[in-house]
């Protein structure tokens, strides 16, 4: 039969004719049944991709290898379609819910799916309207990706007073101890400088952020250990926060200031340390040098305890542990432990120290932090 014979019936028509030549009525037969192609068929499916999360599972249908199946398939399929399910758990007996949304030849694997089995059931419908034997395939139990992190970013407002969180997304099965790594780099090096301790999620910035970009790095980590590619985020340069800046900016036009401070002679444990046991001190500033003197009394002259220029070793240690303490070394015989009432004027001091330096002696701020280039 050709294919326009398909989807009608078939009727016989008789005229009997005499041997001498007289023709009677003609007849018909009753009607056959609707004439269709034969139905259809999908052997097997089978899947093409990994079968671990994030990856991208897709079914593959076989058909008969014979020429009328090969010649309906070419001719008469209108569509295939799917639904995806995944089961209960990965036992012997395993239940499958539909996965109501997933109804196409592809499906990518998700978290949720770990440790489940996935099972797609096709279809194919000819022109005609007919639908094929549903045919399906289950996957084995889905395997956790490798661990991997994505869009990472850190927040925060810019400034060396700011807190700043590493944010990112997470995949690659349940997540175990990730590690995390921050640091600076000064703009146009390809340097990190790491900074000590600070492994957190949370960094609280402070004066030797200043000029830097902040980076973190992100070593993602599964549950059972298994170690994913680090990725790295990073600032903008930390800003000193507007308001101290304008105080600086003003120090620093003056070329000149002096800084009432404290000094722990003693160098009495800051648990122990009382502001009344402290001694006052002047910490002179200036364009070429920096000096630290004890005011004189009724009974002493004032006396120079710390002097020296910029020049390298000299440097300025603040404490991360002690918001109100600093240590300035002028080389390696001759430094001095200090004390101020607040954060605000240690870092204040501590950035009028590191301008003058940088502005008119041109040292690096890498050697002002100590920093090896």
């Amino acid at each position: 039969m050709s294919n326009m014979q398909y989807a009608f019936a078939i009727l016989d028509r008789y005229t009997p004719v005499r041997s001498d030549g007289v023709i009677g009525e003609e007849k018909f037969s009753e009607p056959s049944d609707i004439i269709f192609p034969e139905q259809l068929k999908i052997e097997t499916l089978s899947f093409k991709g990994n079968q671990v999360e994030r990856e991208t599972l897709a079914v593959v249908e076989q058909i008969p290898r014979n020429e009328t199946q090969e010649h309906i398939w070419g001719n008469y399929k209108k569509e295939i379609k799917y639904q995806w399910f995944a089961s209960n758990g990965s036992g012997v007996d395993l239940s499958f819910e539909p996965l109501a949304t997933e109804c196409s030849r592809s499906y990518r694997v998700r978290f949720e799916d770990i440790g489940r089995c996935l099972k797609c059931e096709c279809i194919a419908i000819d022109v005609f309207g007919r639908s094929s034997e549903s045919v399906s395939a289950v996957t084995s139990p889905i395997l956790p990706g490798i661990p991997k992190i994505e869009k990472l970013e850190i927040e925060g407002r810019g400034f060396h007073t700011n807190l700043y969180a590493v944010r990112g997304i997470y995949s690659g099965g349940k997540e175990g101890k990730s590690k995390i790594q921050w640091l600076r780099s000064m703009v146009g090096s390809p340097d990190l400088i790491s900074i000590p301790g600070e492994t957190g999620r949370m960094y609280e910035a402070n004066v030797d952020d200043v000029g830097y970009r902040l980076v973190a790095i992100y070593t993602p980590v599964r549950e059972d250990g298994v170690e994913g590619r680090p990725v790295s985020a990073s600032t903008e340069p930390i800003a000193v926060e507007p308001e101290i800046y304008k105080e600086v900016k003003q120090k620093l036009d003056d070329g000149s200031v002096k800084f009432e401070v404290l000094c722990d002679k003693d160098r009495t444990p800051k648990k122990a340390q009382v502001m009344g046991h402290l001694e006052r001190r002047i910490l002179e500033v200036n364009r070429k040098r920096i000096k630290v003197v004890k005011p004189g009394s009724k009974t002493s002259f004032a006396t120079t305890e710390a002097r020296g220029t910029y020049t390298p070793p000299f440097h300025v240690e603040l404490y991360r542990n002690d918001q109100h303490r600093f240590k300035i070394v002028v080389d390696g015989d001759n430094e001095v432990d200090l004390m101020v009432q607040t954060r605000h004027m240690r870092d204040l001091v501590i950035l009028v120290i590191r301008g003058l330096a940088q502005k008119f002696n041109s040292t690096s701020l890498n050697s002002l932090l100590r920093i090896e280039a």
